[in-house]
């Protein structure tokens, strides 16, 4: 165990030294936990739900600068019906994303391509639960604290082909302040306050969609604004508190590519992210 952990250790700061992260550190293992809740004043915002994701991500070494990257996940979403029995019911997901990490012959330019092939529904690993698809992005490094890249992300959804342009950066602004994320699934702005505390913004865009046991599917999407909090509770071991709020939510059932069922009353709403992490941070 100790021999597999040096390792990992080893290979992931190879792997921050090549410009393969999106991002100041990564977490070989996480669980996050998100609550959403109803709004007081009004029964009909807020649809109350819980978010529940664990993952890893585990690389492996091919040839100097050249890397695969083993990125498992699990999720499960429950979303509040209210009285109306089975109109959301609880849908979950499995995926195995792996991810191509390759140098170009300039330098200053490098390219990542990640295969995604997932079971998502009521029931995992059932028939017509399977989707696959993919991303590919390139990355320029203007400087050695600023990068920027840009790509595009395609998945074999269940209400059609999804498409959607990549754009984002990993900016080490100064000692204090980073700014990484891929557009539009995820853009954060980070803050260290001292070693033990990080701070800041993250934006979130989600969407998803799972079969139903009826031959149906639901689609979820939510825009996902927060602040947050890291505690590191030890060098390795970080938790994460994260209030927000979900703007411009949608809840879509549908029976062939692109036709929907009228759409079921999501709406706007708090939540709470609660996540811990075994964390290693990457030095710049």
């Amino acid at each position: 165990m100790l021999r597999i952990s040096t390792y990992l250790l080893l290979l992931l700061g190879m792997l921050a030294g090549k410009s393969s992260f999106l991002q100041p550190y990564v977490d070989p293992v996480q669980v996050r936990f998100t609550n959403g809740f109803r709004s007081n004043n009004s029964a009909e915002r807020g649809t109350p739900f819980t978010h529940i994701w664990a993952g890893s991500d585990i690389p492996v070494k091919l040839a100097p600068e050249s890397y695969l990257l083993f990125s498992p996940y699990y999720e499960n979403w429950q979303l509040d019906s209210g009285k109306r029995e089975n109109i959301f019911p609880g849908v979950q997901s499995f995926a195995l994303p792996i991810g191509l990490l390759l140098p170009l012959k300039n330098k200053k330019w490098s390219l990542s391509v990640t295969a995604i092939l997932r079971s998502n529904g009521e029931k995992l690993m059932k028939d017509k639960t399977i989707q696959a698809g993919g991303a590919g992005f390139l990355t320029y490094e203007k400087t050695k604290r600023k990068k920027i890249r840009f790509g595009i992300y395609v998945n074999s959804d269940f209400f059609g082909l999804f498409v959607m342009p990549l754009a984002g950066a990993d900016w080490r602004i100064n000692k204090r302040n980073y700014m990484f994320g891929l557009l539009p699934g995820r853009l954060t702005w980070e803050h260290q306050f001292n070693k033990k505390f990080f701070g800041g913004v993250t934006f979130r865009a989600i969407t998803n969609s799972y079969r139903l046991k009826n031959g149906n599917y639901l689609r979820i999407d939510d825009n996902q604004l927060s602040g947050f909090l890291d505690i590191y509770l030890s060098r390795r071991i970080c938790f994460t508190i994260e209030p927000g709020y979900g703007i411009m939510r949608k809840l879509r059932t549908g029976f062939e590519k692109r036709n929907y069922f009228p759409d079921k009353s999501w709406n706007d709403g708090f939540f709470i992210k609660l996540s811990t992490s075994y964390r290693i941070r990457f030095e710049n």
